[in-house]
């Protein structure tokens, strides 16, 4: 009897245990997917800011012929919310993780939308810009909320890139790879001009 008691013990708490584990791995496996599958929040100095990419801030596009309309589209919204009176500074990175289409072959431009007419959004970029070949960040621009806010104030992105139809052969750009993705940066970042070089650089 006493046996039977002592292995229906065990088997309990064995079985009590494997509970707990799939549990545990599971509340983790959730909270894994919800992270990254719902929007990202940076708390700021001056409050929370929520950015919200549509579709996610990945862009992937291995498939790319000339034209004159974008191959990628990508909307981004940001939402500031602040009680304090501190400012909630940002800025626009563009991250190129891989790009082997020849220099400046790919470009992009942004259009900004303040809509609460809250702070500052980053500049539009109206011209279309070049992208160069080796992997890097491309600085898109400064943006702010003004605090303290009443309720939620958005500013809204949206980037558009290209790969423009010159007129002559670009064959040379075939089978190419383009990944790359935006990140949203708490603070300013100051950057300067090389109009020699035409580069963007600077410190966050």
């Amino acid at each position: 009897m006493k046996t039977k008691q002592k292995i229906t013990m065990l088997l309990s708490l064995i079985l009590t245990i494997l509970l707990i584990s799939t549990g545990l791995s599971f509340a983790y496996f959730s909270a894994n997917i919800t992270g990254t599958e719902t929007s990202t929040t940076i708390q700021a100095s001056g409050g929370v800011m929520n950015i919200n990419y549509d579709g996610g801030e990945n862009i992937n596009t291995p498939n790319i012929f000339p034209s004159n309309e974008p191959f990628a589209t990508k909307n981004f919204t940001l939402t500031g919310k602040s009680t304090t009176n501190d400012n909630m500074n940002y800025h626009i990175i563009l991250v190129i993780e891989e790009n082997t289409f020849t220099d400046n072959a790919l470009k992009y431009k942004l259009e900004s939308l303040n809509n609460d007419n809250n702070g500052n959004v980053a500049p539009s970029i109206e011209e279309l810009s070049g992208i160069p070949t080796e992997s890097n960040e491309i600085f898109l621009g400064n943006g702010s909320f003004e605090s303290p806010t009443s309720g939620n104030k958005v500013h809204t992105y949206n980037l558009e890139l290209y790969f423009p139809e010159t007129g002559e052969n670009q064959n040379h750009d075939m089978d190419k790879t383009f990944k790359a993705h935006i990140e949203i940066r708490e603070g300013y970042k100051q950057f300067f001009v090389d109009k020699s070089l035409a580069q963007y650089g600077g410190a966050d």
